[in-house]
């Protein structure tokens, strides 16, 4: 269990990274695609994050 736990919080960095990637791309100037899509993107891979980050913080609290 501690090993899909441990999944769980890598993959949510992950989309967090991912996120703040979206994020920066979105404030350059002269970006392709648009900043409306990046920022759509970076708030998708947000919240994404957000929801596994929320599981595995209840998965470790009731793992034991």
């Amino acid at each position: 269990m501690v090993g899909v736990i441990f999944g769980f919080f890598v993959i949510s960095l992950l989309l967090f990274l991912g996120a703040f990637n979206y994020f920066l791309l979105s404030q350059r100037g002269g970006a392709y695609p648009p900043k409306r899509t990046l920022m759509q993107k970076a708030m998708g891979f947000a919240i994404v994050g957000t929801g596994i980050l929320v599981i595995a913080i209840l998965l470790s609290l009731f793992s034991n």
